[in-house]
């Protein structure tokens, strides 16, 4: 008879232990940050374009005062179970429409002589800030260097994220990424950053080349 109870509350025991581990499992919730380690050719912006999170947080969990990332560069994404999603891999999205996509979300942006922020560009500034934040390519500073860092391509070979630039005064004054369909968007001492037309009333006139930086 003892023997008998004994198994009986044995088989209590065991199922209630086993029932308790299940409730743990399924309803303790799971903290543990989620990252992403930098691969060449990645750049803060696509990082979070791809991860759906703005960069501004992603610059905050990991404590950056730049956008500057390196390869092999461990990045917090989400933090403690946050609600970012997980990480993801893009595929389909080529680094030039990355480029213009990141290019066209600074349209607005107000021109500021000499700048290479978000608080205000020139015309080589943007350009500079667009590729060095999304291809990682540090473009030198002046729109004539940049067209001699890149290979001249004609206007009917030329296409979206390529370079496009005009001249004033006999010299190369202004670049500008070129967005296809006759579209280019750069920064205007006149208006800021804005999309535009090579063949407008005023560009057509001054219209020097394109150049290709991105093969």
């Amino acid at each position: 008879m003892e023997s008998g109870v004994y198994l009986k509350n044995s088989k209590l025991l065991f199922i209630s232990i086993v029932f308790g581990l299940l409730l743990v499992c399924f309803t303790a919730p799971a903290f543990a940050n989620t990252y992403y380690s930098v691969k060449s050719g990645d750049s803060l912006w696509s990082i979070a374009n791809r991860n759906g999170v703005p960069v501004s947080k992603i610059q905050e969990l990991n404590s950056l005062k730049s956008t500057v990332i390196h390869p092999g560069q461990s990045l917090i994404i989400s933090k403690d179970g946050g609600n970012a999603p997980a990480v993801t891999v893009s595929r389909g999205i080529s680094r030039s429409q990355e480029l213009l996509d990141y290019a066209r979300s600074l349209e607005g942006t107000p021109y500021s002589y000499g700048g290479q922020s978000e608080k205000g560009f020139d015309c080589s500034g943007y350009v500079k800030y667009v590729f060095l934040n999304t291809t990682g390519i540090n473009l030198p500073r002046t729109a004539a260097e940049q067209y001699s860092r890149g290979t001249p391509v004609s206007r009917d070979d030329a296409k979206p994220g390529d370079l496009v630039f005009f001249q004033g005064g006999g010299q190369i004054n202004h670049s500008g990424i070129y967005l296809g369909g006759g579209k280019f968007i750069s920064s205007t001492s006149s208006s800021g950053v804005l999309v535009t037309s090579v063949n407008g009333s005023y560009w057509a006139g001054h219209f020097y080349g394109y150049s290709r930086i991105i093969p």
